[in-house]
């Protein structure tokens, strides 16, 4: 237990323990690809959903657009040819630099702040904080939705228990950082209040003249209707 709490790189303290210098390395480069996995898996996903926001108006419409022009997304032909297997190798059937520039540059750009404004441990606690409350909430979303609309299509679908279960997690482990870490939490609680009033700005032009559920559900009919 000294040994755990004293060290910020368990794994390679076990590894170093159990199986040797050796052992930590390899440990050590286990880490660093879980790690360089996850990154990319985030990178990716909240790119896409800053695009979402974009494309849905809660956002400026320049952050729903692919690429940084209409000329610059590119799209490869697919074609039988000895460079088809390198073509497939860096791009898709959507093409390549097909991406939501915009949406990944303001990711960069909120994750550059996170950095210079903190140490390592401030940044865990920002993100934690964030990320897992908005988790809580969709996922909180998706236990209200089977109550309250349980004729609802959906595209997937999962046990009750398992939303159940990851909301008693995620408020675990929002309860540890707002004892451990009180006032970084209060500051991560309120950048996020502060967007309430922004959220209503944006959304107040598009409301008008529409019913608030027509705004609020045209992306799932969209996707429901697929």
């Amino acid at each position: 237990m000294k040994t755990i709490n004293s060290s910020n790189t368990v794994a390679v303290a076990f590894g170093r323990a159990v199986l040797g210098p050796i052992g930590s390395s390899i440990l050590a480069l286990v880490v660093c690809g879980s790690c360089f996995g996850s990154l990319n898996a985030t990178t990716f996903t909240s790119g896409r959903l800053v695009y979402a926001a974009g494309k849905e108006g809660y956002l400026p419409a320049f952050f729903g657009r692919i690429g940084f022009t209409k000329d610059t997304a590119v799209r490869l032909p697919i074609r039988a040819s000895r460079h088809s297997r390198l073509t497939r190798l860096i791009a898709d059937d959507a093409g390549f630099f097909y991406t939501p520039a915009y949406a990944v540059l303001l990711n960069a750009a909120v994750t550059t702040t996170y950095i210079v404004i903190g140490d390592f441990t401030t940044l865990t606690t920002f993100y934690g904080v964030a990320g897992y409350t908005f988790y809580f909430f969709t996922v909180l979303g998706l236990i209200v939705l089977r109550v309250k609309e349980p004729d609802l299509e959906r595209p997937y679908k999962c046990w009750i228990t398992t939303p159940i279960i990851f909301c008693c997690v995620s408020l675990f482990l929002l309860s540890r950082a707002v004892f451990a870490q009180p006032l970084q939490t209060l500051l991560v609680v309120a950048f996020i209040v502060a967007g309430v009033p922004l959220y209503f700005w944006r959304m107040k032009g598009k409301r008008s003249g529409q019913r608030a559920e027509e705004v609020d559900w045209k992306f799932w009919k969209r996707w429901g209707r697929r």
